[in-house]
């Protein structure tokens, strides 16, 4: 039997994992796409503010996809653990409302982040006066960005593949 410290090493490690494999992707094809064009604005032709709002939903809507039915097939095989949301805890409450078929969890994951992480992401840029990248600013900038928003994203992924139906 597995305990909640297993529990636990499962979320840092696929935490990492997603974190890591998506930094370096999203900041690699960030570069192979933008390295021969010009700098990138907040807003106009060559929007970054664009790529992140579009980002923000496809990048979590891609990876519930991965992440979810992996370790949901992990748990059916024995090698992760099975476990029960807690009402009690808000994450697991707010989980527990989340509907039962993995697109609509994709589309819910996708559409909350793309909510929440376009205006916490393009606010500060905009009061501190960032308006212009470089391409490979950007890459940089969207490649850790990518990252952090896969790896926040990952541990309510992991609960809602470890637990019991």
């Amino acid at each position: 039997m597995q305990t909640r410290e297993d529990v636990d090493g499962i979320i840092r490690r696929e935490t990492l994992v997603s974190g890591l494999s998506n930094a370096l992707f999203n900041g690699l094809i960030a570069w192979l796409l933008l390295r021969a064009g010009g700098n990138l604005t907040f807003a106009g032709e060559h929007s970054f503010a664009v790529d992140i709002m579009a980002t923000a939903f496809i990048l979590p809507f891609i990876v519930t996809l991965i992440v979810i039915p992996m370790n949901a097939k992990k748990r059916l095989a024995g090698k992760a653990p099975t476990i029960e949301l807690d009402s009690r805890k808000p994450l697991e409450f707010f989980l527990l409302r989340f509907p039962n078929r993995l697109w609509l969890q994709a589309l819910c994951f996708g559409l909350m982040a793309m909510l929440v992480f376009t205006p916490l992401t393009l606010l500060p840029l905009w009061v501190f006066d960032y308006r212009e990248f470089t391409p490979t600013a950007y890459s940089l900038f969207k490649g850790g960005w990518a990252g952090i928003v896969a790896a926040l994203l990952t541990k309510p992924m992991l609960l809602l593949a470890l637990q019991e139906n």
